[in-house]
């Protein structure tokens, strides 16, 4: 939605007008100081570099002064999907009929997650990757021909 005033913008979305100036003000001033004490936005060095440079105090967070306003419908999810290769304990891939393929290992984004195809949190394949690459390793090592 877009509108060219706070208040108009907050009857179409049927919310209290004042509440949303409030926020809106509050915001604002967390975005003069640098210091979001609402959400903490670029209250790291990560989260920072994600932002504009060029933009300070907090190169994460700008005013909310300039018109016309817009409101999305944001819904909750998961941040991705992992959904790859199909692995035995071994990390060998394994084809359709449920047999391995020789020499193919996956670990990592290119296996199927150990998360049941969800991506609870950032960095959560690093750990599979990590522990499947020993097992693959580990594998072809004992196994030599």
């Amino acid at each position: 939605m877009k509108e060219k005033t706070v208040s108009g913008l907050a009857q179409k979305l049927n919310i209290d007008s004042d509440n949303l100036l409030q926020e809106i003000n509050a915001h604002n001033k967390y975005a003069e100081t640098g210091n979001d004490k609402g959400f903490n936005k670029g209250g790291n060095n990560y989260e920072r570099n994600l932002g504009d440079p060029s933009h300070g105090p907090n190169p994460c967070i700008g005013c909310i002064k300039t018109p016309p306003f817009y409101s999305i419908e944001v819904y909750p999810g998961d941040i991705g999907a992992s959904v790859g290769l199909v692995t035995d304990a071994n990390a060998r891939v394994v084809a359709a009929n449920n047999e391995p393929i020789p020499g193919l290992f996956a670990c990592g984004n290119d296996m199927d997650s150990v998360m049941a195809g969800v991506y609870p949190g950032p960095g959560i394949t690093i750990g599979p990757a990590m522990t499947f690459g020993y097992i693959a390793a580990k594998y072809i090592s004992e196994n030599r021909a």
